[in-house]
């Protein structure tokens, strides 16, 4: 009889704290259920993507999604019928406020026109890249066949007063594309 009670207030305790836990995850989304259809609500001020993990009965693997939530929105998912879903993790959306830096981006706006690196000639080390600022600066490159026809573009960093020489790796001409603010750590 007292295996049986400990045993009880152990479920009971684990039920009563895992909800809070899961919940405890999600900082900006929830996930409101009505009736068979569930809704993620976003609460802040920024775009988040949640991702949720669908339990089914019946079923032995749940199934793991990845849903951009808007600010301050509502979305339906597309989940259905008998089962649980719940959140695993939260992050903001890509190029939203928070979010990791995506260089590859960053080089195609406007704005990323080269001001402190410039490219130059050495007689020792052929074409090299100078960056004359003191920040460290990321840059984009591109080398092409001497007809134009082959292209390839290949990204490098230069910690700020630095110089470092650019190969040709078979292509005849090169060309500096752009320039943005190392991503800091």
């Amino acid at each position: 009889m007292m295996r049986f009670l400990v045993a009880a207030l152990i479920a009971l305790t684990v039920f009563v704290i895992w909800p809070s836990d899961v919940q405890a995850k999600s900082k900006c989304v929830r996930i409101v259920r009505q009736g068979n259809i569930e809704t993620l609500v976003n609460t802040c001020d920024i775009c988040v993507v949640a991702t949720i993990i669908r339990s089914r009965p019946g079923s032995q693997v749940p199934v793991g999604r990845d849903f951009n939530v808007r600010a301050r929105a509502d979305f339906p998912v597309p989940f259905k019928g008998p089962g649980r879903s719940r959140i695993k993790s939260e992050q903001p959306c890509r190029g939203g406020k928070g979010a990791e830096q995506d260089l590859i981006t960053s080089f195609n706006k406007p704005t990323a026109k080269p001001e402190c690196v410039k490219m130059e000639r050495s007689a020792r080390n052929g074409v090299v890249l100078v960056n004359r600022c003191s920040v460290c600066k990321a840059v984009a490159i591109q080398r092409a066949t001497a007809d134009g026809g082959t292209t390839s573009r290949d990204y490098f960093a230069l910690a700020g007063n630095t110089s470092m020489p650019v190969r040709s790796n078979g292509y005849a001409q090169v060309g500096l594309l752009a320039e943005i603010d190392c991503p800091s750590k």
